[in-house]
């Protein structure tokens, strides 16, 4: 009886001691069986995923300069990764001029009270977006923390 290999596909003859074998013998194979087994135990069991989290954080004490180290001894890797981060800047980049989100940075309005009406020039075509006036109402608001109070506000004058 054979069967094919969860991560290369080929294959296999499992073993007759492990009657569900889903991996084969090859070293990536197996290491791809570790990885996953290891993702649905950290999952599963939180006292694991306290004693890794412990022994990672041990290991990093005793190694404090690994990476620093890691990095002098191996350039090539210090350069690929300030490539890799200029892949992901512009890519990050090109993402944000493509949203089409009004941003809170762009608004050059003082900090105030305003008064947002439908403009009734334009017909509301769909429900995705109004064209609006916006009309100062107190460009300088003494109670900020009361400003949705309705006493404040004229509600009738904010309905279309």
């Amino acid at each position: 009886m054979t069967r094919h290999c969860a991560c290369c596909g080929k294959p296999f003859a499992p073993r007759p001691q492990v009657p569900d074998q889903a991996y084969c013998s090859l070293p990536d194979c197996q290491r791809a069986r570790k990885r996953q087994w290891q993702r649905a135990k950290l999952q599963s069991d939180p006292d694991y995923r306290i004693n890794q989290r412990a022994a990672q954080q041990a290991w990093s004490q005793r190694n404090e300069d690994y990476w620093r180290n890691y990095r002098d001894v191996r350039p090539d890797y210090e350069q690929r990764n300030r490539e890799q981060q200029r892949s992901r800047d512009a890519r990050e980049r090109d993402q944000a001029r493509e949203a089409d989100l009004a941003k809170m940075d762009v608004c050059r309005l003082p900090t105030g009270l305003y008064r947002i009406t439908r403009h009734p020039a334009f017909s509301r075509q769909s429900g995705d977006s109004w064209v609006v006036e916006i009309t100062p109402v107190a460009v300088t608001c003494p109670r900020k923390m009361d400003v949705s109070r309705e006493d404040l506000i004229d509600a009738a004058s904010i309905r279309p």
